[in-house]
């Protein structure tokens, strides 16, 4: 006869061959192949597959946007995530908790990131001071504030923060943050997958900056910050 406690046991011992036969389990991802920290630019948004289409962003010619700085200021600075495994039961315990390690510059991921800006109609100039007596030109100093990727379910998410102090001849600086999301199907929690979901939290944070960029060089005024829901 089984008892309810034989029953639990065949339960969990069945739930935890399920797991071994995850993707999850035979990850790439290891404390000795951490992250590279290489920023590859995705498709725009109304080019991707499967996406509703959203609309393509292009800044007037002649716009610069100068960046004499830019900074890690993230208080955890050796990772960039974590990747949670789950037992597939009612409750989905957690079975191992991996955090994911950046192994290359996050300032220089976040450099070429702004670079890429170029793709927008953007002229992008980094470690230069601005041009004096130039219009069209914007000037800003760039922090990385948060670079964090995480297993859900059967997706990875990415958060990337950009803070920006945009500073004006005769006013005082602005500072604005600017948030990307990234979300991509999980095939096997492999390093590629979460720097490519970094990459599109980045590059959300970055159109964001640009789009502020373009108002600076149309002579108006950073806009103002968007009122919490």
């Amino acid at each position: 006869m089984t008892t309810p406690c034989h029953a639990w046991r065949r339960a969990a011992l069945g739930a935890l061959c399920v797991i071994g036969a995850l993707p999850g389990i035979s990850h790439a991802l290891t404390e000795t192949e951490p992250l590279p920290m290489v920023y590859e630019a995705a498709p725009e948004p109304a080019e991707r597959p499967n996406s509703t289409p959203a609309p393509v962003l292009r800044v007037a010619s002649g716009c610069t946007l100068y960046l004499p700085r830019i900074d890690d200021t993230r208080p955890n600075k050796a990772n960039v995530g974590n990747l949670t495994l789950m037992m597939p039961t009612l409750h989905a315990t957690p079975v191992k908790v991996q955090s994911i390690r950046a192994g290359g510059d996050p300032v220089e991921w976040a450099r070429s990131a702004l670079q890429s800006a170029s793709r927008y109609g953007l002229q992008v100039v980094s470690a230069a001071p601005p041009s004096a007596g130039a219009v069209r030109q914007a000037t800003a100093e760039v922090a990385l504030r948060l670079a964090h990727s995480w297993s859900s379910g059967l997706n990875l998410v990415s958060h990337v923060v950009l803070q920006v102090t945009y500073r004006m001849p005769g006013a005082q600086p602005v500072v604005r943050q600017y948030h990307g999301m990234g979300t991509r199907a999980n095939w096997a929690s492999g390093n590629g997958e979460f720097m490519s979901v970094l990459n599109l939290g980045m590059e959300e944070a970055v159109r964001g900056l640009v789009a502020d960029v373009a108002s600076v060089c149309d002579g108006k005024p950073v806009p103002a910050r968007m009122p919490p829901p």
